[in-house]
């Protein structure tokens, strides 16, 4: 939380959290006292809760597990929401896996104070067009921003529009009294299939896609627009792109994200999709995670991949008291100071946050520290005080 009534040339600093996958579908979805009908689901879950009974407690705080507490402490949360949020049936043919939860436990965004959601993935159309008007219904329906798809075309290319502070009765008395604007889009390269479905903000790599993107995120705002106010104080792009199980983004993946932060303004680019956690670059003045992984879902073990390891991604960011441009151009109101990485292990459908005697914390510090030193990142060798892993993204 920013520090109340600060000195006026003090900067104010906010903390942005980010995890790759939110998958609540499936095994989870039937641990909630709500859920879909899925007998095959259901047999599997009553063997767990015969192994592990405390899972008969299951409710809409468990999936963040001891990691909860720093959602609470973010003064952002931004999530990739891994299903759709339906109880239609009719499935999207011919796909491998096809994803839905009961809408009623999208309540499990509210108890992680989740303030958006990236829409634009592989799963969100997994029932069809009428699926999809379901999530969107469902998402609004619990006051949670979202980008990446829409009720029209226009609306799935628009950014979703937060503020620091957030815009809420109970934290107006935290910040400097001035609301800084956040934009953020979304979009996937993934499935093809759904080109045919103009409410998805889908993507490639081509020179006609770069030019409707720089389009997209430096065009002046239309002022009769009530979607979009003045250009943000930070730009994020939300992306859901590449191929499962590759340690290292392609050519063209790399190439577009310092497109997005060089051509398009943007600051932050929140990458998941890999089901791994994959390396930070600090780019210009912008820091791009590559993926996030997986975060809390019902998935079997990759062993090579540890799929069952990621983290919460803390973007820590100040108020720009000294009109630092930051490689040129206008002056933004917020610029990034450091990235914090907590590493986390999703077990039986719950997140826990690592000590970092785990060996597994010492495993997920390693691989993001080599990762990252692999297109040129450092990472801090010393631990923050709360055992997280610090990338600076100052000088």
């Amino acid at each position: 939380m920013p520090t109340p009534h600060p000195h006026p040339s003090t900067p104010m600093t906010y903390t942005l959290n980010f995890t790759g996958d939110v998958m609540l579908a499936r095994l989870i979805d039937q641990l909630f006292p709500t859920h879909l009908h899925s007998p095959n689901y259901a047999n599997v879950i009553k063997t767990f809760i015969e192994r592990y009974p405390y899972l008969s407690k299951y409710n809409h705080k468990s999936p963040w597990g001891s990691a909860l507490e720093l959602f609470r402490r973010g003064d952002l949360n931004l999530v990739n929401l891994e299903t759709a949020a339906t109880e239609g049936v009719e499935k999207w043919p011919k796909k491998v896996f096809n994803y839905r939860m009961h809408p009623e436990n999208l309540g499990v965004l509210g108890e992680g104070r989740v303030d958006f959601v990236a829409l634009a993935n592989n799963h969100t159309l997994d029932f069809g067009e009428s699926g999809l008007r379901d999530t969107i219904k469902g998402v609004r329906g619990v006051g949670v921003k979202f980008a990446g798809v829409g009720d029209s075309a226009v609306e799935a290319r628009l950014p979703a529009v937060l503020q620091l502070p957030r815009a809420s009765a109970d934290d107006n008395s935290h910040g400097d009294g001035v609301k800084h604007t956040v934009h953020v889009y979304s979009a996937s390269d993934h499935p093809r299939d759904w080109s045919v479905i103009p409410e998805f903000h889908l993507i490639d790599y081509t020179p006609s896609t770069k030019h409707h993107l720089k389009t997209l995120l430096t065009t002046p705002p239309d002022p009769q627009s009530q979607s979009q106010t003045a250009q943000p104080d930070l730009k994020i792009f939300s992306i859901h792109w590449g191929p499962n199980y590759t340690w290292q983004p392609s050519a063209h993946i790399r190439d577009m994200a310092h497109f997005l932060i060089d051509e398009c303004g943007v600051d932050i680019v929140h990458g998941h999709s890999a089901h791994h956690i994959q390396g930070v670059e600090r780019y210009g003045r912008g820091v791009i995670m590559y993926g996030c992984g997986d975060f809390v879902d019902d998935y079997a073990l990759n062993e090579e991949f540890r799929n069952d390891l990621g983290g919460v991604w803390r973007v820590v960011v100040n108020t720009n008291t000294n009109n630092d441009t930051s490689g040129g151009g206008k002056a933004k109101g917020l610029v990034l100071d450091r990235l914090e990485m907590y590493p986390t292990r999703c077990d039986r459908f719950q997140v826990t946050l690592l000590d970092v005697d785990d060996e597994d914390h010492g495993w997920v510090r390693r691989k993001v520290a080599k990762l990252s030193e692999e297109m040129g990142t450092r990472v801090r060798r010393e631990l923050g005080r709360e055992g997280q892993v610090i990338v600076d993204l100052r000088d």
